[in-house]
């Protein structure tokens, strides 16, 4: 959840920073705090678990979508007319 803004020296411990809003870092030694993953809900992707200083942001996509980037969930495409899908990220399937 925090980024390193100066590494220790002899004479300094370690700096860090908190990430600001709407980014985040798993990592203790990164410099950098990377932007959150955005759901596009007008592109049938929906969020399941919010972005925190710690931890991406998760989406999927909704029933009647598939994924069609990366990461999964964030952009999401209508099934094609005769498929379906439950929701959860997975693929349309044709109608049995």
């Amino acid at each position: 959840g925090e980024r390193m803004r100066s590494r220790c020296t002899a004479t300094a411990d370690t700096l860090c920073s908190p990430c600001q809003d709407e980014y985040f870092s798993p990592e203790h030694h990164h410099g950098f705090c990377q932007s959150c993953t955005v759901c596009n809900p007008r592109k049938g992707s929906v969020e399941v678990k919010r972005c925190e200083r710690s931890s991406d942001r998760v989406c999927v996509c909704r029933a009647g979508f598939m994924p069609a980037g990366i990461p999964l969930g964030s952009v999401c495409s209508p099934c094609p007319e005769g498929t379906f899908s439950r929701g959860g990220n997975e693929n349309c399937q044709p109608w049995t």
